[in-house]
């Protein structure tokens, strides 16, 4: 039986479900520190702006900040020149979070913690527990002192004071132990985090208490971004993605709702990859046979996709959200971002890009010359992108 150590190495908020892909292959493998009771400090590595980043975000006024696997955390002025930092972990780090040019946390595996008082230029940490075996995925605080940190398992902590204390939160957020992948704030000051098994949940009082709200979609959800004053963008396994201008009117759930996978294959289709052993190719015959194998099996992986697309259109009309009109991609997706134009832009496996000049679900895709996955975006004041992932870190200009 796999390990619960070994399962959270893989359950990272853009790894779950995605295990085939070459771009989390360091996000999967089992984090160094978790044979490690006390953390070691990142190695500084001259590429460490070209290997693989998880996250971005602005740094206030001061710049921006990226962090991802080893530990790694690179600052920028304008996105387009990094520079590693010194950090105490090793452990892969998922998700940044400033509050201002300051104050900043970093969350990532051996339900790691980080804080930074000097806009990223020093880290301490703040929770390391490796023996817990499970990761942190997401970070959102209020201000300075009240914030929240997401992972793998249900797990959900948070801190009246910056961070110098966690407590784990009292009660379960769903009925089952899911993944709760990406925690995010709404404009008008409601809390919302997506995870597994369409598991969308909100907190309308800061935080203190929280209920099950119905989504659109039943499959995984990566990310939750915040649009506009109570809108936000919704994305996930399979380029499932859905927007709404108002989540206040999601109707709400029983504490209790089963949440387990519910969408039903086609009785065509099964859970099973038929084909190839893995063995290398005898003859041209063989090798025939396989590539046949192959394209049957990504035939089905688009029937799926097909069929889950049909399906949650149906569901997202019963609920506050718009399916966002990306079709006919199957590429998961794994970050966004609001644009000032009002719009946005989401990014995915294989360095899809979506965009939109406003909130609405039509989107257009964006052209990308660079190979590798992205994970994450973030706008610059002039209107271009800072995107990170497989590839590490680079400015996009938008057309």
């Amino acid at each position: 039986m796999k390990s619960r150590l070994t399962q959270a190495a893989a359950s990272s908020a853009l790894a779950i479900g995605l295990a085939s892909s070459a771009l989390f292959s360091v996000a999967l493998a089992q984090d160094e520190e978790a044979a490690n009771t006390d953390p070691r400090p990142a190695e500084i590595m001259p590429r460490a702006p070209f290997e693989l980043l998880l996250d971005v975000r602005p740094r206030g006024e001061a710049g921006y900040v990226a962090v991802g696997a080893r530990g790694h955390i690179l600052l920028s002025a304008d996105g387009t020149e990094w520079k590693q930092v010194p950090s105490p972990v090793r452990a892969n780090l998922n998700a940044v979070e400033f509050v201002d040019a300051e104050n900043g946390w970093a969350v990532g595996h051996a339900a790691t913690i980080l804080h930074t008082s000097d806009g990223g230029q020093t880290w301490n940490v703040q929770h390391f527990d490796p023996e817990l075996e499970t990761p942190f995925l997401d970070v959102a605080f209020l201000d300075q002192d009240r914030g929240f940190a997401v992972g793998a398992y249900d797990l959900f902590y948070v801190t009246e004071d910056g961070g110098q204390t966690w407590e784990e939160y009292p009660d379960p957020l769903s009925a089952g132990e899911w993944h709760l992948n990406s925690i995010a704030r709404l404009g008008n000051g409601d809390l919302v985090i997506a995870g597994e098994t369409g598991l969308l949940t909100r907190s309308q009082d800061g935080g203190e208490t929280w209920e099950l709200i119905e989504g659109p979609y039943t499959g995984t959800y990566f990310g939750v971004k915040a649009m506009g004053e109570t809108g936000a963008i919704l994305y996930g396994l399979r380029g499932h993605a859905f927007v709404t201008n108002d989540l206040t009117t999601a109707k709400v759930l029983p504490p209790d709702t089963d949440l387990g996978y519910q969408f039903k294959k086609p009785p065509t289709m099964t859970d099973d990859n038929e084909g190839s052993d893995g063995s290398d190719a005898e003859d041209p015959e063989q090798e025939a046979a396989e590539k046949v194998v192959e394209e049957s099996t990504e035939k089905k992986k688009e029937a799926l996709a097909e069929a889950e697309r049909k399906q949650a259109e149906e569901q997202a009309k019963q609920t506050a959200w718009e399916v966002v009109d990306n079709e006919p991609s199957v590429l998961s997706l794994l970050g966004a971002t609001t644009t000032r134009d009002g719009g946005y832009v989401i990014v995915g496996i294989n360095g899809v890009i979506w965009g939109s000049d406003d909130s609405s679900a039509e989107v257009e895709q964006l052209p990308n010359s660079r190979e590798g996955g992205l994970t994450a975006v973030t706008e610059r004041p002039d209107g271009n992108l800072i995107m990170v992932g497989e590839a590490g870190a680079f400015l996009y200009k938008r057309p």
